[in-house]
This record gives C-alpha cells, sequence and structure tokens, in this order.
C-alpha cells in the first residue's frame, strides 16, 4: 500500500517539512500550529509498512537550540548514526514509513529518486523532492545535496 507524503512550507521559518500522516496535514492545511504552514504542490509516495526491498525511514525532531525542524534519515544505519551523532535529536518515529534505498545512487525500475538537501543554516532544515531542476536550484541558492552516487539520490519513491 502506498501512501502520499506530502510537503509544506512555513514563510516564516523559511522552512520545508513532508508528512504522510493525515492527522498532521489537517492540523497543518487548517493553521492549527503557532505559524503558517502552506501546500507546496509536491508530494511523493511512499510505502505504508515495510517489504523485502524496503527500509524503513525514521522521523527526528530537532529541538529548537538545534534547529527547531525535523530530519528523516533512511534506513537502521542512517537512523542509529543521527542518533549516535546527534544526542539531542529526538527520535519520534523508528519506521514513519518505508521506502527503497539507492544501489550506488540509482533507483530500481518502477521507483523515483528523492533527493534531500540541506540549508546549512544554524535554523537546521532539509528538503525533500524528486524534481531535479529544483534539487539544483536550492543548491544554487546555497542549499547542500545530500545522497549516494554521482546524482546524490537519497531514497527511491515507489511510482
Amino acid at each position: 500500500v502506498t501512501i502520499s507524503v506530502v510537503e509544506y512550507y512555513n514563510a516564516t521559518l523559511d522552512h520545508y517539512f513532508v508528512t504522510p500522516l493525515a492527522a498532521e496535514q489537517a492540523n497543518l492545511d487548517a493553521g492549527l500550529t503557532p505559524t503558517r504552514w502552506t501546500r507546496t504542490g509536491n508530494a511523493f509516495n511512499a510505502f505504508e509498512s515495510g517489504g523485502a526491498s524496503t527500509s524503513p525511514v525514521c522521523r527526528f525532531y530537532i529541538p529548537p537550540a538545534l534547529g527547531d525542524s525535523h530530519f528523516f534519515g533512511r534506513g537502521a544505519a542512517e537512523c542509529a548514526a543521527t542518533t549516535s551523532t546527534n544526542p539531542g535529536f529526538v527520535l519520534e518515529a523508528a519506521a514513519l514509513f518505508h521506502m527503497v534505498l539507492p544501489t550506488a545512487g540509482l533507483c530500481p525500475g518502477g521507483t523515483t529518486p528523492v533527493y534531500r538537501v540541506f540549508s546549512n543554516r544554524a535554523d537546521a532544515n532539509h528538503r525533500y523532492l524528486t524534481d531535479r531542476a529544483t534539487r539544483d536550484q536550492m543548491v544554487g541558492m546555497g542549499w547542500l545535496a545530500e545522497g549516494d552516487g554521482p546524482d546524490l539520490v537519497v531514497m527511491c519513491a515507489p511510482q
């Protein structure tokens, strides 16, 4: 079963956020947060539960002193490394959704590359997107591309 991971933008914070959770989407859409989040129109698919070829995606909350944002780690190794190197991060979900991981930066057939960029600012923020041109535009604005292989792919979304 696939689910939609919806992207939001907060102009006050200049932050991006993605969520597959209907309750969070409803709260963000209704403006039930301290600052306003709006849908960007971007989304990607994810698997609701794990399978033989998938990997869990964990979600960390980054407290205000460290950036007031969220980080999504792909796979047990990245999630464990994030916990180890960032003990101040709060693990909100060990498996919020599931994705296919790239092999040497390449996604298998039937999947779409997902890119991750990092704001490289004190108020840390990551953006997850499937459009390479937008990723490249973000890099042109000073964001850092993260991922594997020559195309820097972080995970692969089911189509």
